[in-house]
């Protein structure tokens, strides 16, 4: 009976060992931990928040990202966060606070905070992302020729202004894209959106062909050249059924917008005109990330231009290199014109992403037709020039969801229930094993021709535990087990009084 629980307990061990490190091996442990990290650090932010309050919490993370940044002669950091009654509160890198309730006040801003810097120095101001988004009058109580930055988790951004008239202001995420800021949460939004990895295996670039294939692989070609992805011919008729193929993936289409109307043939008819509320409708249900690159033009790639050269979407070869969306428009918009983001809910688990050239004042997607740089070099040579985008894709939610999953179509609160399931389980296997016994009673050598056989089915057996029926009854295993050490540990002195008992009579009659 020992050697059947240390055999046991061996390869619990060996398999607690192994699937941890297939595990780490997949990053999935990281990435739990991750989410892990995350959970601790927003409990720890929402218990500081409850003491010292929001505004003075996002005032922290302010001066934490200050406190890091390096010294630089000529060049001064502060953190800055203002109060709803209008009052600037500054924090330097050595964690000195000054707060500023007027324009008297803020004149000694540079002799409280800054002392050792030159009256030359230039000054960057890094604002709580709340005090970001205060009105333009709030914000034109800081100094004139400060460099502002607005702060968001462990990044922060320079600022621009939008335009003179409104003053609205927009984060610089990279030299070529702005991000508006019209609310703090579609800000958050955009930024967590633009930084995630570009997953180049799931990107599909579509031509619409009339009478063209009428389904679409479920994995994407490439070019064994250059390793890029091939561009996917389909029937635009087609398209919308198409899309329940690709499941989960990115999807690119190009075409004249007018409207809801996504004209993709020269035709003009209107059996050739694609709805746009209907292929965002099919790609909500298919979970696809829906990327609209809109031109002038209903040109499509992949066929020949007038110099027999392949068509292309100018710029997206270099674009689809790239390691995150935001580098991913950021290269668009060099191609072109530096481009400008907004973030909106789109629907349930949706947003829509909007990038318009950033200089264009007024006017709606659709009017967007105004001349990028190098746009008519493009037409020229036949190739697709681009005047904005617009993606319907999975929201912050959905995607921090799809990452937490260790197996695919199997929500992620299921996988990690059945995950403490199962160290419950192990946790307390002297109770599960028992009960896994009484379910699935052990083998018998002689019923079995060969060792081989034998221990085949142990080892089915011991995987069907493991990945069956721990994950369904680990944590009630180990509830029973708690108990059982429960009433063990109330009866200990009752045993320990015996055994004295028993002890002390030994002794006597010795």
């Amino acid at each position: 009976m020992r050697a059947r629980r240390l055999t046991l307990q061996i390869m619990m061990m060996c398999f607690v060992g192994a699937f941890a490190a297939s595990a780490a091996h997949a990053g999935w442990l990281s990435t739990l931990g991750k989410v892990a990290t995350e959970a601790g650090e927003a409990g720890a932010h929402a218990g500081k928040a409850g003491k010292l309050g929001a505004g003075l919490l996002a005032l922290e993370d302010a001066a934490a990202l200050v406190a890091k940044l390096p010294s630089l002669p000529n060049r001064a950091a502060l953190a800055a966060h203002v109060s709803p009654e209008g009052h600037w509160t500054f924090v330097n890198k050595q964690g000195e606070s000054f707060t500023a309730a007027n324009a008297s006040e803020m004149g000694r801003l540079n002799a409280a905070l800054l002392p050792d810097h030159p009256g030359d120095s230039k000054l960057a101001v890094y604002l709580s992302q709340d005090s970001a988004f205060k009105d333009a009058q709030a914000l034109k109580a800081l100094p004139a020729d400060a460099d502002l930055h607005i702060v968001a988790g462990r990044d922060s951004y320079p600022l621009v202004r939008a335009s003179e008239t409104t003053g609205l202001l927009k984060a610089q995420i990279r030299p070529n894209l702005t991000v508006a800021l019209t609310s703090p949460e579609s800000f958050a939004e955009a930024v967590y959106l633009l930084n995630r990895p570009l997953n180049k295996s799931n990107v599909r670039m579509l031509a619409m062909e009339p009478g063209g294939p009428k389904q679409l692989a479920s994995v994407p070609a490439f070019d064994k050249t250059d390793k890029t992805t091939l561009v996917d011919r389909i029937d635009p008729p087609r398209l919308v059924e198409a899309l329940g193929k690709v499941r989960g993936q990115t999807v690119l289409v190009t075409g004249r917008v007018e409207g809801d109307a996504l004209h993709t043939v020269p035709s003009g008819l209107v059996s050739d005109v694609l709805s746009i509320s209907k292929l965002r409708a099919a790609a909500e249900a298919a979970d696809v990330n829906l990327v609209v690159l809109q031109s002038a033009s209903t040109r499509q790639p992949g066929g020949r231009n007038w110099l027999w050269q392949k068509v292309e979407v100018a710029g997206l070869k270099d674009a689809l290199k790239q390691p995150n969306y935001a580098d991913f428009f950021d290269t668009l918009g060099s191609n072109h014109s530096p481009l400008s983001v907004t973030a909106a809910q789109d629907s349930y688990g949706r947003t829509l992403l909007q990038a318009v050239p950033r200089d264009v004042r007024g006017g709606g997607l659709t009017d967007l037709y105004g001349p990028w740089a190098g746009e008519v070099s493009d037409e020229l040579k036949g190739n697709i020039a681009i005047h904005s985008v617009t993606a319907f894709v999975r929201d912050r939610d959905r995607e921090q969801e799809l990452d937490a999953r260790f197996i695919p179509g199997v929500p992620s609160w299921i996988q990690i229930l059945a995950i403490c399931h199962l160290i419950l389980g192990l946790v307390a296997h002297q109770v599960s094993w028992r009960w896994w016994g009484k379910i699935w009673p052990d083998e018998e050598r002689g019923e079995y021709g060969s060792a081989v056989g034998y221990h085949s089915a142990r080892t089915v057996r011991f995987l069907a535990f493991v990945f069956v029926f721990l994950p369904v009854a680990g944590g009630l295993s180990f509830m029973w087990y708690m108990l059982l050490s429960l009433w063990d540990a109330l009866h200990a002195p009752a045993r320990w009084t015996r055994a004295i008992r028993v002890w002390f009579s030994a002794r006597k009659t010795a």
